[in-house]
Parts: structure tokens; C-alpha cells; sequence
């Protein structure tokens, strides 16, 4: 099996903590308050066994060996939470609804590492899930996974795209990163993609890093397990928009601030819904 295909779903290249009862999810599930923030966190050496969704979805060749026009693997993306989508989750609740679409996530920057698309019978249509590899100015934390990043050109030793990368100083991280349903794509004319040779480099190092994290399951204390847990790619998709121009966007967020995102939209739920309401997918963790 190939490095690209050990980066799908419920691999340790792609997450450290997993449901212990695999299942695909529908073609219109995604993760929300409730089915995302509520899943139990297993240590990093947890069950990976396959499950349905790795056959359910097509996944995508690497950048430059592709033919299709979805977002493949190698591609550079800027997203955030579409607040519109989870919302639609208390469109019944006209004050909740209207908070969480008030409300104005961050946007962030990350290397797409595995791309999938579930054609749906009944209409035909599609439904693309992604895993985004978080990039940052910053170096990986906690401090565990500190060194579990790859320089982006100019700086060297480096990961080099097609076309110059417009930001400086950033780093590819090698382990943590986000899965998300792609609602909608701002698509552009012009994609930053790896080079196929560095895509391999980060294959091969994301391989070896995930490795050492899982080495280290049984050292490492509750918060920093936890904090991992949050950074990591989880099992359900967060509905997300997505940019394939990432330039022009000058308030990136670390990623941190994306748990910080998640953490505000809970706050905005439990704030407004009274105690007797009926658990949704926003209230629980």
C-alpha cells in the first residue's frame, strides 16, 4: 500500500484518535457540535482497523497525476467553518440559528493529504471529504510534536510548489491536521501545489513522525493527550469553506485558534438552549 493511500481515513497517518465502532458516515453526515467534539479520545496507539469509509470514497492520485477537477492531494487550501451549514443544524431555533451564522470563524492554511468523493444514486451529485495537514508560522505544539513539521521555500531544506508559495516563513506540519466536507470551494485558476517529489517527502516524514507519536502513546500526560486529540484528524468532517487561492488572505489563524472556533460556537449553543431542550448535534463534548 502506498504512503498516499496510509493517509486515508482511520490510518495513523492521518489520526491518532478514532471511534472505536467504525462506520462510514452517509452522504450528508458531517460533523457538528454533537457528533464531532462528542467523540471519546483514544490514545494514539488506538484500534486501526479499516472500515467502510476508505471504499466508499474514490480517493485522488497525487498533485500533476490527475485528471479529475476536485481538490487532490498536494493542493494548498485556505477554509473555515461553514457557520451555515452547522447551523442548520437548530434551523428550528431561530435564536440559536442566528447566532451561529453571526458568528465569523477564522480562516487557516493547510496542504490537502487525502482527497474523497461519494457519488450519491439518488441525485447524482457528490459529496467530497478532504484531510488538510495544518501549515503555520509557528512550530507544532505541544512540545512533543515540535519537530513534526517541513520548512515551505524559501526556506531549505524545503518543500517547493509549482508555483512560488506566497507566504514566508511558514512550516507544513507533519501530524496534525483536520478532515473536512468541502461546502462550498472558491475555485481559481490558479492552485499551489507540491512538487510530486516533495509531496513524497512529506509522505515519507508524516509515515515516520506519526510513528514516533504512536511510540510515545503511553508517556505522555492527560493535557497534552488531549490537546493532541483536538489537533488531530478525527473520524467526521467539519463542513468547511474552502479557497484554492490562498493569497489575499491576511488574518490567518494559527490552528489553535480553530479549536477556539469550535470552543465559541459550543458557547454560543449552550448560552441560548434552554436545559429541556432535545441533544443535538451542537450541545455536547
Amino acid at each position: 500500500m502506498s504512503r498516499l493511500e496510509s493517509l486515508s481515513p482511520l490510518s495513523p497517518l492521518s489520526t491518532c484518535w478514532i471511534p472505536s465502532s467504525p462506520g462510514c458516515p452517509s452522504a450528508g453526515a458531517h460533523a457538528t457540535f454533537e457528533g464531532f467534539c462528542s467523540e471519546p479520545r483514544y490514545s494514539i496507539a488506538g484500534s486501526q482497523s479499516a472500515d467502510p469509509f476508505t471504499t466508499t470514497f474514490d480517493m485522488f492520485p497525487p498533485p500533476q497525476d490527475r485528471t479529475s477537477t476536485k481538490i487532490c492531494p498536494g493542493t494548498f487550501v485556505v477554509f473555515a467553518l461553514s457557520t451555515e451549514e452547522l447551523a442548520q443544524e437548530y434551523s428550528e431555533d431561530p435564536e440559536v440559528y442566528s447566532k451561529i451564522c453571526e458568528y465569523t470563524p477564522g480562516r487557516y492554511l493547510g496542504l490537502v493529504t487525502s482527497s474523497f468523493v461519494r457519488w450519491k444514486e439518488d441525485d447524482g451529485s457528490t459529496v467530497e471529504d478532504v484531510i488538510v495537514h495544518f501549515v503555520s508560522k509557528d512550530t507544532p505544539q505541544p512540545s512533543v510534536v515540535s519537530n513534526y513539521f517541513i520548512p515551505i521555500f524559501p526556506d531549505s531544506p524545503a518543500l517547493h510548489t509549482s508555483i512560488l508559495f506566497p507566504w514566508i516563513d511558514h512550516k507544513q506540519w507533519t501530524t496534525c491536521g483536520v478532515r473536512l466536507r468541502v461546502r462550498p470551494t472558491k475555485v481559481s485558476a490558479l492552485v499551489f501545489e507540491l512538487c510530486n517529489e516533495d509531496f513524497e517527502r512529506f509522505e515519507d516524514k508524516a509515515g515516520k513522525d506519526s510513528s514516533r507519536l504512536e511510540s510515545l502513546d503511553t508517556t505522555l500526560d492527560d493535557k497534552t493527550t488531549n490537546t493532541l486529540a483536538r489537533l488531530s484528524v478525527a473520524s467526521r468532517p467539519w463542513p468547511a469553506e474552502i479557497w484554492l487561492d490562498i493569497r489575499n488572505h491576511p488574518d490567518i489563524k494559527e490552528p489553535s485558534s480553530f479549536v477556539g472556533d469550535v470552543d465559541s460556537l459550543k458557547s454560543i449553543v449552550a448560552g441560548c438552549v434552554p436545559r429541556d431542550h432535545e441533544s443535538s448535534a451542537l450541545d455536547e463534548e
